[in-house]
C-alpha cells in the first residue's frame, strides 16, 4: 500500500524535474538579467573549484561546500558555466528526491502530498531566488537548495507518521540532510537544531533523534575523510570573519526591523496565532514545536537576502496535517480545525507571490528573447553559455555624491552622513559608485591593464567588494587567499603583487575598509598607473 501511495508523489517530482529542468536545459545557456554581482561571486567560486582551489583554505567565502561543489563538477568536464548550473541544479533535484517521497508519502494525505513534493522540487530548480520581482538570475541559489532539504527534515521531525513508523529511516533521512545542510549554508542548521531537537522529543521519537545524531555524525566524518580536517577550522574561520563583518553582518533590514516590517508581520503573528489554537485544540506538542522552531525560522530570514519568509510553506503545510479534530473550539466559539486550517491557508496566500514567481522562472527564462542579452564573458571560450541583459551588462549608472560637487548643494555637504572619505596615499577619491554595468566596467579595465603591459602573469587584488578579474582576462592570476565576495580585512593582499583602486567602487565601505587594513599592517603601495576607471598601485 506504501508503494502505491508513493507513486503519485514519485511522479510528481519527476514532472516537476522534467518540465522545470528541461526548459532551463532546452534554452541552452544561463540568461539573467538581475544581481549580476552575485552571479560573479558564484561563478569565481565555481571556477576556482574547477581549477583545484578549496573553498575556506585557498580563498574565503562563508558558503558551504556542497553549494558549488555540484556546478564545479560539470564546469571541470568542460560544460560552460551556464550549462553547469541547469545540471547541477537537476542533480540537486535527483538526490534529493527520494527523501522527499518518503516524506511525502509518510506525513502527508493527498493533495498536500504533492504539494510537499513541488515545494521542495521548485525550491531547488527554480531560476530566481524568490520574492514577486519577474527577474531571473541564479543569486543564492544555496538559500533555496538548503531550504529544499531543510523542508525534509522539518517535516518529518515535527509531523507523526500517517502508516507505520520507521523510526530508523526517518532519522536517517533528518541527520543526513542536516549534514548536507551544514555544507550548503551551516546557517540552515543552527537556526533550526532546536525545533527539530524539541519536536522529536515533544513527538516520542527519541530514536529518531539518536539515528539523526548518529547518521548526521558519520556523515560529516565522511566529508572529514574527503575534505580534510583542516577544511572545519578554516570553514568556522570564514563564517566568524561574516558574522563579525563591518559591512555584511546581514544582508537585508536589521533584525529589529525585520521583526516588525509590514511585509513579515503578519507571517509573524499568524505563526504565534497557530501555536495558541494548537495548544487549544488538544495539539499541545505540536504548539511547542512551532513556538520553539520560530525563531530559528525568523533568523534564517534575517541572514537571507531578500528577508523572504519562506518557511511560510512548510509550515502551513505541517498546520494543514495536525489541524485539531473536528468540532473542538475554544472559549470564543471559533472551530479550532478551521481556525488552524485558516491560518495555514493565510500563510499560503502570503508566500505565493515567492513560490509563484519561482515556478515560473524557468518559463520566463525560455521565453525571454535573446536579443536583449549579450555575453557576460565575450573572451570565454567554455563559458560562452552565459549571458546577460545587455541593459545591465553595459549601461554603466553611476552613483555620486551631488551635495560634494558644484551645483548649489555644497551647502549640505556636512549633513550628508556619508561617513569618513576613501584615502588613499594622501588622495580622496571621490565618493562614487558602480550601480550597473560591472560587465562593462570589468572589459574597460582589463583592457586598460592589457594596454599598459600589467596582465600576463600578473596577481592584482581590487580593493572592492569583489575582485575577479581573472574571469575577464585570462593573463591575470587569481590572488591567492582572496575573497570572492569581500567580507572584512584585506583578503588576499599577502599574495597579490599589484592593488587596483577603482574610482568608482561597486561597494565604498568595502574600498574604504581594504585600504585601511592595507595601512594599518603596515604595507606600503606605489602608484604605478592610472586611468580615468582606477589607480594601479605595486607593494614595495
Amino acid at each position: 500500500m506504501q508503494r502505491m501511495k508513493g507513486f503519485g508523489p514519485a511522479l510528481t517530482c519527476v514532472v516537476a524535474i522534467a518540465v522545470l529542468g528541461g526548459l532551463s536545459l532546452a534554452r541552452g545557456g544561463l540568461y539573467i538579467d538581475r544581481y549580476e554581482g552575485d552571479v560573479l561571486h558564484l561563478v569565481e567560486i565555481v571556477v576556482r573549484m574547477a581549477e583545484g582551489q578549496r573553498p575556506h583554505q585557498d580563498f574565503m567565502t562563508p558558503i558551504g561546500i556542497l553549494a558549488t561543489w555540484p556546478i564545479a563538477v560539470f564546469v571541470k568536464a568542460g560544460f560552460g558555466i551556464g550549462m553547469s548550473v541547469h545540471w547541477a541544479q537537476i542533480a540537486v533535484a535527483l538526490v534529493l528526491a527520494p527523501a522527499v517521497i518518503w516524506t511525502a508519502v509518510s506525513r502527508f494525505s493527498g493533495v498536500f502530498a504533492h504539494l510537499f513534493a513541488i515545494f521542495c522540487m521548485v525550491l531547488v530548480l527554480a531560476l530566481v531566488y524568490g520574492e514577486a520581482d519577474p527577474h531571473v538570475s541564479i543569486s543564492m541559489h544555496y538559500n533555496r537548495w538548503a531550504w529544499g532539504f531543510s523542508f525534509v527534515a522539518l517535516a518529518l521531525a515535527f509531523l507523526p507518521p500517517l502508516g507505520r513508523n520507521k523510526a530508523a529511516l526517518d532519522g536517517a533521512l533528518i541527520g543526513i540532510c542536516m549534514a548536507l545542510v551544514i555544507l550548503i549554508k551551516v546557517t540552515f542548521v543552527v537556526a533550526l537544531a532546536s525545533g527539530l531537537i524539541v519536536a522529536l522529543v515533544l513527538r516520542g521519537a527519541g530514536r529518531s533523534l539518536l539515528v539523526a545524531l548518529g547518521v548526521g555524525t558519520v556523515t560529516l566524518a565522511l566529508a572529514t575523510l574527503i575534505l580534510g580536517w583542516s577544511f572545519w577550522p578554516a570553514y568556522v574561520g570564514d563564517l566568524i570573519a561574516t558574522a563579525t563583518s563591518e559591512t555584511r553582518a546581514h544582508p537585508g533590514r536589521p533584525l529589529d526591523q525585520l521583526l516588525t516590517a509590514p511585509m513579515l508581520l503578519g507571517a509573524h503573528l499568524l505563526m504565534l496565532l497557530a501555536v495558541v489554537l494548537l495548544r487549544q485544540g488538544g495539539r499541545p506538542a505540536a504548539g511547542l514545536s512551532l513556538l520553539v522552531l520560530f525563531p530559528g525560522l525568523v533568523y534564517i530570514t534575517y541572514q537571507n537576502f531578500g528577508n523572504d519568509p519562506q518557511w511560510l510553506m512548510i509550515v502551513s503545510l505541517m498546520l494543514l496535517m495536525v489541524r485539531p479534530d473536528a468540532g473542538i473550539r475554544n472559549a470564543w466559539g471559533w472551530d479550532l480545525r478551521q481556525g488552524v486550517g485558516a491560518i495555514a491557508c493565510a500563510m499560503l496566500a502570503i508566500t505565493s507571490p515567492s513560490f509563484m514567481n519561482m515556478v515560473y522562472s524557468p518559463f520566463r527564462h525560455f521565453s525571454d528573447d535573446p536579443s536583449e542579452y549579450v555575453h557576460m564573458f565575450p573572451r570565454s571560450v567554455q563559458h560562452d553559455d552565459i549571458f546577460n541583459s545587455s541593459k545591465r551588462a553595459y549601461q554603466v549608472n553611476i552613483h555620486i555624491a551631488g551635495e560634494a560637487r558644484a551645483g548649489g548643494l555644497e551647502k549640505y555637504a556636512d549633513l550628508a552622513e556619508r561617513g569618513d572619505p576613501t584615502i588613499l596615499l594622501d588622495e580622496t577619491l571621490p565618493d562614487c559608485g558602480v550601480q550597473s554595468g560591472l560587465v562593462a566596467t570589468s572589459e574597460a579595465t582589463v583592457e586598460a591593464l592589457e594596454a599598459a603591459g600589467y596582465t600576463t602573469g600578473k596577481r592584482i587584488m581590487v580593493a572592492d567588494l569583489m575582485s575577479n578579474l581573472p574571469l575577464f582576462s585570462e593573463g591575470i592570476e587569481w590572488v591567492e587567499g582572496g575573497a570572492p565576495w569581500r567580507y572584512g580585512g584585506a583578503p588576499g593582499i599577502d599574495s597579490a603583487a599589484y592593488v587596483l583602486v577603482p574610482l568608482c567602487a561597486i561597494n565604498l565601505a568595502a574600498r574604504r575598509e581594504i585600504l585601511k587594513a592595507i595601512e594599518s599592517r603596515g604595507i606600503t603601495l606605489k602608484e604605478v598607473y592610472r586611468d580615468p576607471l582606477f589607480v594601479l598601485l605595486e607593494k614595495v
